[in-house]
This record gives C-alpha cells, sequence and structure tokens, in this order.
C-alpha cells in the first residue's frame, strides 16, 4: 500500500506542477474508494493519498480548501446515486454538499472502479477471465454515466486514479492493461486526466 501511494503521490504532484498551479490558492476535492479513503491492508483507516495531497499543497501554501467525500467499497454507482442525491457531510463545523463541491473545486481526483469489477466475482474453478472482460464493459457503462455527470458540475482540472494489479496475479496482466487502456480512452473523451500508475507499481513488485 505503501508503494502504491508513493507512486500516486509522486504523480500527482508533478502534474500539479505542470498543470501550473503554482500561484494559486486550490480548492482541492476528492471522491472515491478505501485508496483515497487510506484504509490500509488490513482494513485500519490510515493516511490515503489524498491526505498526502492535501498535506503537500498546504506545505506549499496552495491549499484553499479541502473536502473529501470518500469511504470504503464505493462503485461508480454508489458515487452517481451520491452526486444525484447531492449528499453532506460536515467539514470543520461546516455542512458540505457534493454537488456544491463538484461546482467549486479547482482540482478533483478521483479512484473508484475496482470495487466495481470484483463485485460478484469468485475465483473457483468455475472462474474464467472472460468474466473478468465482461464485467469490464458494464464498469465502462457506468464509469461514462459517471464522467458525464461530474462534467455536469465540473469544468475544472479532474484525475483519475487508474487500475493495477492488486491480486499481483501473473494470468490478470494483460486484463488490467486492456482495462487502463478502455477507460484511459473513456475518462479523455471527457477532458478528465487518467493517471496510469500500472508500469509504474509493477515495476515496484
Amino acid at each position: 500500500m505503501k508503494k502504491i501511494l508513493t507512486i500516486i503521490i509522486i504523480a500527482l504532484a508533478v502534474l500539479l506542477i505542470y498543470l501550473g498551479f503554482k500561484n494559486k490558492d486550490i480548492y482541492y476535492l476528492s471522491i472515491g474508494d478505501s485508496l483515497a479513503n487510506g484504509v490500509n491492508g488490513i482494513g485500519v483507516k490510515d493516511y490515503g493519498y489524498a491526505d498526502y495531497v492535501k498535506d503537500y499543497l498546504d506545505d506549499n501554501d496552495l491549499l484553499d480548501n479541502y473536502v473529501s467525500f470518500t469511504s470504503n467499497n464505493k462503485r461508480s454507482i454508489d458515487l452517481i446515486k451520491e452526486i444525484e442525491e447531492n449528499v453532506k457531510i460536515t467539514v470543520n463545523n461546516k455542512e458540505k454538499t457534493l454537488q456544491n463541491a463538484l461546482i467549486k473545486a479547482d482540482i478533483i481526483t478521483i479512484s473508484i472502479g475496482m470495487n466495481d469489477l470484483f463485485s460478484n466475482i469468485t475465483f473457483n474453478n468455475d472462474f474464467s477471465i472472460n468474466d473478468l472482460y465482461n464485467k469490464l464493459d458494464e464498469v465502462a457503462l457506468d464509469l461514462d454515466k459517471l464522467f458525464k455527470l461530474l462534467r455536469d458540475y465540473s469544468k475544472e482540472e479532474i484525475i483519475f486514479i487508474g487500475f493495477y494489479n492488486c491480486l499481483k496475479e501473473e494470468e490478470l496482466v494483460e486484463f488490467f492493461k486492456y482495462a487502463n487502456n478502455k477507460i484511459s480512452n473513456l475518462a479523455n473523451s471527457y477532458n478528465i486526466d487518467y493517471l496510469d500508475i500500472y508500469d509504474d507499481f509493477n515495476d515496484t513488485n
């Protein structure tokens, strides 16, 4: 988990510099699943990449506001529902709505989709890799709806954290490369930056 967080943090820091946010106070919104929420390998809440990015912005006097709409086991369809229902959270004793945060944010990072991929997938004697490819087609449809919804509210920078071989199974290498390519093309069609961490993650193992 520490390796994957380090890769994401470095990549995001470089990207933020590249995007030119050097002299601007940034409203940073993090949305997504346990990777952003900071749950470690044993299920304990720790620091997620979003916490480190927030600290990076704060340490460099770039942070105006930080809001996190993240939770464990969240799927694309869950996030779609949260946006549509305009869920609320309390940050520093102030109520924040998700739609308002999407509108105001200068940068949005999102990690989601892994729970979608592996829900209802059982790795047993009946498992076929085609099950995952079929599941990916379903996930892509949900992500398409999600990306469109995000762009309905935000015209600013959105960064999607790509997929990686979390199971470290050799038979899934080609699948994850295909998945990253497919979802990357989808994200790009909505002018959403796709942070592909697959090769960097596998280089560390």
